[in-house]
């Protein structure tokens, strides 16, 4: 497992919920062709780090209910980049229009919002709280993405 993963995942690991990352981890991942999701609100995924249409954009209003960003019909931008990463959104464990769960989801360990990509992506993830490092009360389950080599950003 990358070391940079590791060390961003001990900056963000126990955050608290405010739909941003500490700036060292975002310039660790900017530096390092490394993408930090986090949720927001009930719908949003906010994206930081390496230069591509997900960090450009920032914020993504897809997360309501889950989603399949990879079949993600409104924004073929984001479309793209998640195709090649294997990018879902997962609300309390599912994606509710494809009826895809995460076997054994608890949203008291997990929260409400967590990601997946494709198991050969590189990828760790962390947990935001409630409160800073008060693991008792999970917002959500971020993600951090190693961009693969032959990833290309969609038009920014």
């Amino acid at each position: 497992m990358d070391n940079i993963l590791k060390q961003i995942q001990e900056l963000c690991n126990g955050i608290e919920y405010s739909r941003h990352v500490p700036y060292e981890a975002e310039k660790l991942a900017k530096e390092n062709g490394v993408v930090i999701i986090v949720g927001g609100s009930d719908d949003l995924m906010y994206c930081y780090g390496a230069d591509c249409y997900l960090t450009n954009e920032v914020e993504h209003g897809v997360g309501w209910d889950g989603e399949d960003l990879t079949e993600y019909e409104h924004d073929a931008q984001l479309r793209s980049e998640a195709r090649q990463l294997g990018l879902k959104i997962f609300w309390a464990g599912e994606i509710s229009n494809t009826g895809e769960r995460k076997e054994n989801y608890s949203t008291e360990e997990s929260g409400a919002f967590s990601y997946s990509v494709n198991p050969e992506i590189e990828h760790l993830e962390f947990k935001v709280c409630e409160s800073q490092n008060d693991f008792s009360d999970i917002y959500c389950t971020g993600i951090i993405i190693k961009l693969p080599e032959n990833f290309t950003p969609a038009n920014i």
